[in-house]
């Protein structure tokens, strides 16, 4: 069995990126990405994840574009692993996966389970894969029945928006008008159009 050995903040940041592996490099990105998302996935302050991932930029692991991330209209740092950092969330991952655990099932049944089939329980019941990585590294006995599902990230602040609105007036009464063809040119990000506009 694999001694739970304390897991730091910086193997955790690692983790999490890793399960956004696909899509780091999209034009627009989820906010769990962004430096909110990744304090709120974590459960850690924004200041707290502010200064891990500087560490985890200086050790190599870690490094930041600008982007948009789904939600924000203006672009925002965006974080994604290096192969370093890629080399480190494999480590972990396949130290959670050479536990043994003791996992408590939605009935009350208590099933001893390797790393592997543990895991897939957890991702079952719907844990994000960073998490059920935690546990797994963390505790010997497991109760699905008080795991948490993924965690959102809550949507931003509205911003006004009323140069889109008065926008939509326009393009109202434009397309109200018995033309045969309308043609209107929306610009900003992909995604933050003008509210109600049809097509």
């Amino acid at each position: 069995m694999v001694e739970n050995k304390p897991v730091t903040i910086g193997e955790r940041i690692v983790v999490h990126l890793a399960q956004y592996a696909r899509v780091q490099d999209e034009y627009v990105v989820p906010p769990e990405l962004g430096q909110s998302g990744i304090a709120h996935s974590l459960g850690i302050s924004r200041a707290h994840a502010a200064i891990e991932l500087r560490r985890a930029m200086d050790a190599g692991r870690v490094e930041v574009r600008t982007g948009h991330i789904t939600g924000y209209p203006t672009r925002r740092k965006v974080y994604r692993l290096t192969p370093k950092g890629e080399g480190l969330a494999r480590a972990v991952h396949d130290r959670a996966l050479g536990r043994v655990v003791d996992l408590v099932l939605p009935d009350g049944r208590v099933e001893t389970m390797p790393g592997p089939q543990a895991l897939d329980a957890l991702r079952r019941h719907k844990v994000a894969e960073a998490h059920a990585v935690l546990l797994l590294l963390t505790r010997h006995r497991i109760d699905v029945r008080g795991t948490s599902p993924r965690r959102r990230m809550p949507p931003p602040p509205p911003i006004a928006r009323s140069p889109e609105v008065r926008a939509r007036a326009v393009f109202s009464k434009m397309f109200a008008q018995p033309y045969e063809w309308h043609v209107a040119v929306v610009l900003g990000p992909p995604h933050a159009p003008p509210v109600g506009v049809a097509a």
